[in-house]
């Protein structure tokens, strides 16, 4: 992170490849068993002192604010668990421990304890891959309110991926897709207001897409080829994941 960081406005002391990096993360599953079938749960770790003891970053900002870093992510991720998957889900300590990874970046950095790999509590939730999505997501949304928040900027959460889509002949030669806009309901800025179409024809690669305005496209084909086809949702935050690809 120095390196890439070193020689821009946020690590100037530095030699490197001057790229003012926002911040760092450090994702860890932290190893701990219980003899019971509780969950250990989440733990969030920063720290302040780097490891020659000083407590503002090379660009004088106050390294305190990896504390508030760890705290928005840690909370977003424990909250968005309850509400979807586990409302016993154990938020642990929010530690200002010295760790290398948190300890050594001249950015604000936290360092994540998800849950432990080795507790079975856990894992049952880990190895489900919506309860990953979730996860994944939490520590996007609360990256970017840290990010926002900082630069003094509303900010927009990017959609959910598209459900219902559909595809069927309206004509011989003529295509329908349908498909279904998916609200958060943890987020209220992720509403979709425009989609992509992304179309492959035969085993060539997918084009750039168009933009949609509304969930359904006409799509006129040529026989004797196959198209393949998947939508993105849009808004101001960014682009959803892909739809499934229908053929």
């Amino acid at each position: 992170v120095n390196y890439l960081s070193g020689g821009s406005s946020v690590n100037p002391n530095h030699k490197g490849l001057n790229l003012p990096v926002d911040m760092a993360f450090a994702f860890h599953s932290d190893a701990g068993t219980t003899d019971n079938d509780s969950i250990i749960g989440t733990l969030g770790i920063c720290s302040v002192p780097n490891t020659a003891g000083k407590a503002v970053f090379e660009n004088t900002v106050s390294r305190w604010a990896s504390r508030d870093l760890t705290d928005i992510v840690m909370t977003q991720i424990v909250d968005d668990v309850r509400k979807l998957h586990a409302p016993e889900w154990t938020r642990r300590g929010l530690w200002n421990k010295s760790y290398s990874e948190s300890r050594v970046p001249e950015v604000p950095t936290m360092l994540l304890e998800l849950l432990s790999h080795q507790n079975f509590a856990d894992m049952r939730y880990g190895l489900d891959p919506r309860f990953r999505f979730t996860v994944s997501r939490s520590i996007y949304k609360g990256m970017l309110k840290f990010l926002a928040d900082n630069n003094q900027l509303k900010y927009v959460v990017q959609p959910l991926p598209v459900e219902g889509f559909s595809c069927k002949f309206i004509d011989k030669n003529k295509i329908e897709l349908r498909w279904t806009a998916v609200s958060d309901p943890l987020e209220p800025t992720a509403q979709a207001n425009r989609f992509v179409l992304y179309t492959r024809i035969d085993d060539g690669d997918f084009d750039n897409g168009i933009l949609i305005d509304s969930n359904r496209a006409e799509v006129s084909v040529q026989p004797g080829k196959i198209y393949s086809f998947k939508v993105t949702a849009v808004n101001d935050g960014g682009q959803s994941f892909p739809s499934e690809t229908l053929s």
